[in-house]
């Protein structure tokens, strides 16, 4: 429940926030919009939240229910996942609005893509040794 009223609150917040007149200007010094640093911040905020509360929701489903018990590496996956796409897509406007990666475009995705390989091939081995027998 904590997961759903954290995500809940965040959208709530970023919508009165970006409502308020001026947040389209630039920080001074730079070409980062008001606005697209919030989104970051608000973003990041959620990706925290639905890693943090994701993961335990996943936990805590597979003790209680035995029917979920075989798929808590699966579910803790799905959250996890869904974190990174959370900071990827709230990261993206601040990134491109600061050049970092102008001359490099592909670098930005992928490095997502390498971070969630990570997880991913972790529950893969976890999933390929739950089907031959051996538990880990």
């Amino acid at each position: 429940m904590r997961l759903v009223a954290g995500v809940i609150v965040l959208i709530v917040v970023e919508s009165i926030v970006l409502g308020f007149p001026g947040l389209s200007q630039t920080i001074p010094s730079s070409t980062i919009t008001i606005s697209s640093l919030i989104i970051f911040l608000v973003g990041f905020i959620a990706t925290v939240i639905v890693f943090k509360f994701g993961t335990q929701l996943s936990a805590a489903a597979a003790d209680t229910y035995d029917a979920i018990k075989n798929y808590q590496e699966l579910l803790t996956w799905v959250f996890q996942i869904a974190a990174l796409y959370i900071l990827y897509a709230t990261s993206r406007a601040l990134v491109t609005a600061s050049g970092v990666f102008r001359s490099v475009p592909w670098a930005y995705p992928m490095i997502f893509v390498a971070v969630g390989l990570i997880p991913t091939i972790k529950v893969i081995l976890h999933l390929i040794h739950r089907v031959e027998g051996r538990h880990t």
